[in-house]
């Protein structure tokens, strides 16, 4: 038993694994749970969001081999520094390791795999960045770009909510029960289950994993680097633009012109306001501030001569791909390396789950192998208490398991007395479960399922009724009559809706294609 690799694509060489796609697909599902609550599952289905996750990972995919063939790659710095730097792992303003795997765990995520995430979003960040500073864009480009993210569209509106109407309908019993009789598979139970189980997590290994004082020293050698916070500037600069293909006149003219504010600057003129008056790209309206950065973060040209300067210290004229500059350094930050009693702490929990998720890893396979007549035997050897479910479907909360709505995938594949291993995260603690007794939908009894079947009844009913009552509006102002009186009429009221054209949902009023 256990997980197959199934693959559901292959992107240049690269396998997109179904759970890949279960993962996005559940974030992408969750999000708009939150946000629409119980009308998410439908809302999923008109914008056909299986569709667009799986497009979206093959995008992805393209993107990251197309970054591959451009020698781009994310270094364990810039991934250290990202992290660090999220807000959600902090306290008291600094990262704290302990935080952040609290807050992995408590998202189900596994460190390694969602760093390995991150580490993708930055290349991909880094190449659009890197095509973004090679495109010419003319202005009928910016205003339609503009228009289509940001000019809104209000709409005004009257939401004809069945519900409004299900007052003014009934059913008797003899229509409820043809009812029930030709929609009866509306009315079937879940698949319902039974199992034992018990977990292992990293907790579960933890207490015998022994971290030596000179496995510690030797991590810490090897990713120094990730205990350095580089040093930093905060500068200004005032931009000529030039391509670099520009004619030598071209460049002598911008130079001579640089060269005059130089002096001024030199004579005691305003730094900043000089880049508010002459300065050639987005930052000339803050007076080309360009706040904080750290190696690797801008042209080695700009860098170069940059970090070789001192703190208040204007600099000649220097040229990189983007045309001349002139360079103020206004605050500078020293390179900080923690020593190795200041972060012991953290790397022994490195370690320690290092090696328990290792040990862990290991368990997993050798259970993976055994049959269902082994689950109790196993379980003892494990020292684990086997606990035993109540009777559960995909909508039931489990205490301890929480939702159950993804285990239920897996029972549905499995016949009785089989094993399964629900993996979640090493933290939380996978699933080792031998399925029980399992019960097959059947349609329920007309007594039994009465009240479902009268509320479907009236809804289907309310819902003609609205779509009556809105035909009737839209003639009515039509007609020239008022949208928001008609509306107080039926005890209702008009919404002002405001939306861009790249607004792809909204809320009541359905896909917004056309």
């Amino acid at each position: 038993f256990g997980d197959r690799k199934e693959v559901i694509a292959t992107v240049n060489d690269n396998e997109i694994l179904l759970n890949e796609y279960r993962e996005a697909y559940q974030n992408r599902i969750q999000a708009l749970r939150q946000q629409f609550g119980e009308s998410a599952d439908q809302i999923a289905e008109q914008i056909n969001l299986r569709q667009q996750v799986f497009d979206q990972l093959i995008d992805r995919y393209l993107l990251l081999s197309e970054a591959a063939d451009m020698n781009l790659m994310t270094t364990d710095l810039e991934l250290q520094d990202y992290i660090r730097n999220q807000p959600f792992f902090q306290k008291n303003g600094q990262f704290d390791y302990a935080t952040y795997e609290t807050v992995l765990s408590q998202n189900r995520l596994v460190r390694h795999e969602y760093e390995n995430s991150l580490r993708a979003d930055i290349l991909l960040a880094k190449k659009q960045q890197l095509l973004g500073a090679g495109l010419v864009i003319n202005d009928r480009e910016v205003e339609q770009a503009y228009r289509r993210d940001f000019e809104k569209i209000e709409v005004d509106y009257v939401y004809f909510d069945p519900q409004v109407f299900i007052d003014q309908t009934n059913a008797d019993e003899s229509e409820l029960r043809q009812y029930h009789l030709e929609n009866s598979d509306q009315f079937k139970t879940l698949n319902q289950f039974r199992m034992e189980y018990f977990t292992l997590s990293t907790d579960d290994y933890k207490d015998i994993v022994n971290v030596r004082e000179r496995e510690i020293r030797r991590y810490y050698k090897k990713y120094e680097d990730n205990y350095v916070t580089p040093a930093e500037i905060k500068a200004r600069h005032i931009l000529f633009k030039l391509a670099p293909d520009a004619s030598e006149e071209l460049l002598q003219e911008k130079r001579q012109k640089l060269g005059t504010l130089l002096d001024q600057i030199k004579g005691g003129s305003s730094f900043e306001e000089l880049a508010i008056k002459h300065s050639e790209d987005g930052t000339a309206a803050e007076g080309g501030d360009l706040g904080w950065f750290k190696p690797g973060e801008m042209v080695p040209e700009f860098e170069n001569a940059a970090f070789a300067m001192e703190t208040g210290q204007v600099s000649e004229i220097v040229r990189s791909p983007f045309g001349l500059h002139l360079i103020k350094v206004e605050q500078r930050k020293q390179e900080v390396t923690k020593s190795l009693d200041e972060v012991r702490d953290e790397i022994t929990e490195i370690l320690a789950e290092s090696r328990a998720q290792k040990l862990l890893d290991e368990e997993l396979e050798k259970l993976l192998e055994l049959a269902g007549e082994s689950f109790a035997e196993e379980a003892q050897r494990l020292s684990k208490d086997v606990k035993k479910s109540e009777w559960f479907d995909r909508t039931d909360v489990i205490p301890g398991l929480g939702s159950v709505t993804e285990l239920i995938l897996e029972l549905e594949l499995r016949k009785q007395g089989e094993m399964g291993i629900w993996k979640r995260n090493p933290v939380m603690g996978h699933v080792i479960y031998r399925v029980g007794e399992t019960k097959e939908p059947v349609v329920r009894t007309f007594e039994d399922a009465a009240s479902d079947v009268e509320n479907a009844v009236r809804l289907e009913k309310a819902e003609a009724l609205s779509l009556e009552a809105a035909k009737k509006t839209l003639t009515q102002v039509q007609g020239g009559e008022d949208l928001e009186s008609l509306a107080q009429q039926q005890g209702m009221s008009a919404e002002i809706m405001e939306f861009t054209v790249n607004t792809r949902f909204l809320p009541l009023l359905g896909d917004n294609s056309e």
